[in-house]
């Protein structure tokens, strides 16, 4: 099937409304100015990240109930309902609080976002191109993210609360870009309505299948480590002395490079596959939490290589996943991967966020990156992670998942 242009380009064009550049580069410092230790620093991001696992579920399941697009659009105005409450809260129940309107909407994007797209190219262009594609439009956001993290450190200095509302403003503006789209709706096959108790039901079964579980638990080691990482980097940053309008260019290059590792998903899954592509973590990281461990100047490379192999993994992650689901129920599915990735995060902030105020972000981050890089080399051993196969199988019950 041919790539529809017009519809790819309206989808990069989406994706650069969820930029999160005006924001990103000062939200830990802005905590830090209202007089908060790095301790609250670590309870406010592993509030995003438990009320994203609490959230996840229920968005996807809407997700697969009243439509993609819809649910997309919810995702969008909380987003931006939480960033524009973060710039007038001043209690820490506010942040808190905000946290989790914030956390909601990103959950509504999730699982979703991907199950959307994979739908969106099977009707109207090729799904074989889903990591490509997703690739790319990672770039675009990533390109958006890298000019508005510029602009967010320097308006920073004008008025703290401006990249918050700018921010704020990116989103809304998604909504309309998604009503372009057409309806990608499960029951516009003529399907059965997706209950509450085969969504359960589906989600037993996928956490069952050792292709789909041990994957989701190794990269859950990689994505508290990289929740750790983000939760230092700015105090890192800081204590090497690079000023606030000096951390929106320093962001604006990590999203610069990430575009450009974001890019290569779709080329190192062709050529790796997802067995290789995974099975290099390990010892990268290894490698570069060694040198920051003994040249502490060097975790500042250190905070583009995982930006970068984030963006590599998750389209190859995602395609993994997608090509083991049925149509209905997948974004129910990926809602459910994205919840424990959530809870690996925000249990590893919980748990080291003290740690990380008496240690300082300089000596903290290469423990924490140890420890991971040890625990997950042996559970690819042990459990084979990554296994080939896939196919649809029939949910007792009704529904369908796949196999193995």
């Amino acid at each position: 099937m041919a790539t529809d242009r017009s519809v790819v380009r309206r989808y990069y064009l989406f994706r650069a409304t969820n930029a999160a550049g005006f924001y990103l580069p000062i939200s830990v410092l802005y905590l830090l100015d209202q007089g908060f230790g790095l301790g609250f620093v670590a309870l406010v991001q592993a509030t995003f990240s438990l009320a994203m696992l609490a959230a996840e579920i229920p968005s996807g399941y809407l997700g697969d109930r009243i439509g993609r697009r819809a649910s997309l659009a919810v995702g969008n105005l909380l987003r931006a309902a939480g960033m524009a409450g973060y710039a007038f809260v001043e209690t820490p129940v506010g942040f808190v609080a905000m946290q989790v309107v914030w956390a909601t909407g990103w959950a509504f994007r999730s699982g979703t976002g991907d199950a959307w797209l994979y739908e969106l190219l099977a009707r109207t262009c090729d799904d074989d191109g889903f990591a490509r594609i997703k690739g790319r439009g990672s770039t675009v956001l990533l390109l958006t993210s890298a000019v508005t993290a510029i602009a967010g450190g320097l308006l920073y200095g004008v008025a703290h609360e401006l990249p918050f509302l700018l921010s704020a403003t990116l989103a809304v503006a998604g909504v309309p870009v998604l009503y372009t789209f057409p309806s990608v709706r499960v029951e516009d096959d003529d399907a059965d309505v997706f209950t509450v108790r085969e969504a359960v039901r589906m989600l037993r079964v996928q956490a069952s299948r050792e292709s789909v579980r041990w994957l989701v638990a190794y990269v859950g080691l990689f994505y508290g480590l990289f929740g750790l990482a983000r939760m230092v980097e700015q105090p890192a940053l800081d204590a090497l002395g690079v000023p606030a309008a000096g951390l929106g260019v320093v962001f604006a290059a990590f999203k610069l490079v990430s575009a450009g590792a974001a890019s290569t998903a779709g080329w190192f899954e062709e050529r790796l596959g997802a067995r290789g592509v995974f099975g290099l973590l390990v010892p990268v990281f290894a490698v570069a939490f060694v040198i920051g461990a003994f040249f502490p100047v060097f975790l500042v490379p250190t905070f583009f290589l995982y930006r970068s192999v984030r963006s590599v993994v998750q389209p190859v992650q995602n395609q993994y996943l997608n090509d083991r689901l049925a149509d209905v129920g997948r974004a129910t599915v990926l809602s459910g991967v994205s919840m424990v990735l959530s809870l690996s995060s925000g249990l590893m902030k919980l748990a080291t966020g003290g740690i990380a105020e008496q240690l300082g972000p300089l000596a903290f981050l290469p423990r924490a990156g140890a420890v991971v890089v040890v625990v997950a080399c042996l559970l690819w051993f042990l459990t084979r992670p990554v296994r080939s196969g896939a196919g649809t199988a029939a949910v007792p019950g009704g529904g369908a998942a796949a196999s193995d």
